[in-house]
């Protein structure tokens, strides 16, 4: 076997090398200080958000009010017989002695959103209960209510009028009420679709954007605006 050459070996590591810094410099992103700024004040307002509205747990984690355990029944029905079961129940265990007609009396919304979210985190095995999901689920629709009142604000008056929508709903004590802990009601989804409608609707809207983007956000607002309906009384002030 021949003698290897030590200047060769130098000259391939040094290739090698070469080639692996410039993968690594292609994987990188280029942002600026205040873009950086920008985004850790919204990832603040958002743990704060979600910080306030689980204060309750120091009580439990407990659902509170009626409506939460209305709902917590109606996704443990659907998650036990299935989504299409849900418009052909008739709950003989309430309001007695007629029972209750569950698919005319109860907004969809918020027992298929919590059931499908417990499905599909039973499905990558987590160690969660459909009472845990349902007891969390509106500090996680509170977040991200702020989360999207932040694209609504810098959808109108750039990412500065943003930042102060996402930090107001955050600290908002009518929202914080409707989304804390446990409090598992039509509100959770609702609010959330509601600003979801009003950012795609702008953006539909924007006549600086192309026709593909007018009909993509376009479908979106009125998926938006659908589930909204289909979540809260309240759907009424949009139209």
């Amino acid at each position: 076997m021949p003698a290897l050459d030590k200047r060769a070996v130098k000259r391939a590591l040094w290739r090698a090398g070469g080639a692996i810094k410039s993968a690594l410099a292609s994987l990188r992103f280029s942002t600026s200080h205040e873009g950086l700024l920008h985004g850790s004040v919204l990832a603040l307002v958002l743990a704060l958000a979600a910080a306030i509205r689980l204060l309750p747990i120091r009580y439990g984690a407990y659902l509170s009010e009626f409506d939460p355990y209305w709902h917590y029944h109606v996704a443990r029905h659907i998650a036990k017989y299935g989504f299409s079961s849900f418009f052909t129940w008739h709950d003989d265990m309430v309001w007695y002695p007629w029972g209750r007609d569950v698919a005319k009396t109860t907004y969809p919304g918020v027992p298929f959103a919590t059931a499908m979210l417990y499905l599909a985190l039973r499905a990558m095995g987590a160690p969660i209960t459909l009472y845990q999901v349902c007891v969390y689920f509106p500090v996680l629709m509170g977040a991200l209510s702020c989360l999207a009142i932040y694209f609504l604000g810098r959808e109108i008056g750039g990412p500065k009028v943003g930042l102060l929508s996402a930090f107001l709903l955050a600290v908002s004590p009518a929202h914080i009420e409707r989304t804390a802990l446990g409090f598992c009601d039509d509100e959770t989804i609702g609010i959330l679709s509601l600003i979801l409608f009003s950012v795609f609707l702008l953006r539909a809207t924007d006549e600086e954007r192309s026709d593909t983007e007018h009909i993509l956000y376009s479908i979106l607002a009125g998926l938006s605006l659908g589930y909204l309906c289909a979540s809260w009384g309240a759907s009424r002030y949009p139209f």
